[in-house]
């Protein structure tokens, strides 16, 4: 299947007198697969799943799965739910734990010696589902345990150990962020939650992809990922490069602990991590709290039981939303130097868009 369509996004920054007045950005366009799988079988969606994304597979699989379940009024055993869950959370640790391996700590020599056999340790911890493994899962941990503490993570404090590459690279985003003078949003914009899965939902099956590329709830652009999932944020979203960082530090560990703790029962897990919503005869849809934030899909079912209507709503496009929160994040920061730059890509890389970007600066003359 070859599918022709613009996979990055655009992220234009406009600056007078050193300061980032305003961003534009174009977003991604995004492959029609409700077109493409129109009129066949919901197995060949799901079948062709990971292959159309390879960040995130297991989440765009689960909120399939979770969707026809809705739309043929169905519902999960306690087992089946049990065990999505467990795979969306140890997914999710998985891309949290690449993401920072190959984004902030990528250029340093300890994390790059490190990060093979850790990436290796993490995709075997993916491939337990009940099957018998070669190795024992209780050593893959151990290996991960200790390959996240030689890293800088505290596996108990969920901060960074002094002396360690982890700890290196947040000294440096410190500097960079307070020699560039970072401010602060101008204004809260919220965070995207399991309260507006319904209305998300809805208006996905409504307007489709006029509503996939562009959300908005009642002109909100509200924030999702690993700082919006944060217990404790103060009373707004206001955070910079490095306490997003840390947030990011903070939540690796947490899961870590979750995953060793041996797969709570599901009563114990979090009970919004996936979430099915009916949505009339023959429709249903679907929420998944993934690693870059809340994914939602809707799928539509003809007389036949084959696909009639599909769309799906990925955490990049709220968060890199024209008017959204990297928009508002950026606004008012500094740029007098290359350090600044750095911090702006830091800050960038925090939201972890599921697409590659491209990052341009604009001089506005007689500002």
């Amino acid at each position: 299947m070859t599918l022709a369509f613009r996979n990055h996004i655009d992220i234009t920054l406009a600056v007078a007198d050193q300061v980032i007045t305003g961003v534009d950005i174009l977003p991604r366009t995004r492959p029609p697969l409700g077109r493409l799988f129109a009129g066949k079988p919901a197995e060949t969606l799901l079948a062709a799943l990971p292959r159309l994304f390879s960040l995130c597979a297991t989440a765009h699989q689960v909120a399939l799965l979770s969707a026809l379940e809705a739309a043929r009024g169905e519902q999960a055993t306690p087992l089946t739910r049990h065990r999505r869950i467990n795979a969306v959370i140890t997914e999710r640790f998985a891309e949290l734990l690449r993401g920072l391996l190959l984004g902030p700590l990528a250029g340093d020599p300890g994390a790059l010696r490190l990060a093979p056999e850790l990436l290796q340790a993490v995709a075997s911890l993916q491939g337990y589902s009940g099957r018998p493994a070669s190795r024992p899962r209780a050593e893959t941990l151990s290996q991960i345990k200790m390959g996240l503490g030689a890293l800088g993570i505290n596996f108990a404090m969920e901060f960074a150990s002094p002396g360690t590459p982890l700890a290196l690279v947040m000294g440096t985003v410190q500097e960079a962020a307070e020699d560039g003078g970072w401010r602060h949003m101008p204004s809260p914009h919220g965070v995207l939650s399991a309260a507006d899965d319904r209305a998300v939902v809805s208006r996905l099956m409504d307007a489709g992809t006029v509503f996939a590329e562009s959300p908005e709830l009642d002109g909100r652009v509200p924030e999702t990922g690993v700082w919006a999932r944060q217990p404790v944020r103060g009373s707004s979203l206001d955070a910079g490069p490095v306490e997003r960082l840390s947030a990011k530090v903070a939540e690796i560990a947490a899961l870590l602990r979750w995953i060793e703790a041996g797969e709570a029962e599901d009563a114990a897990a979090d009970r919004d991590v996936v979430a099915s919503y009916a949505l009339g005869a023959g429709r249903g849809g679907a929420a998944v709290e993934c690693a870059r934030g809340r994914l939602h899909h809707v799928v539509e079912l003809d007389a036949q039981g084959v696909i009639a209507r599909f769309e799906y709503l990925a955490p990049t496009e709220w968060n890199f939303h024209p008017r959204g929160p990297v928009v508002r994040s950026l606004t008012g920061a500094a740029l007098r130097c290359p350090r600044d730059h750095d911090a702006i890509r830091t800050m960038v890389g925090a939201f972890d868009p599921c697409v590659g970007y491209r990052l341009a600066v604009r001089e506005m003359a007689d500002a």
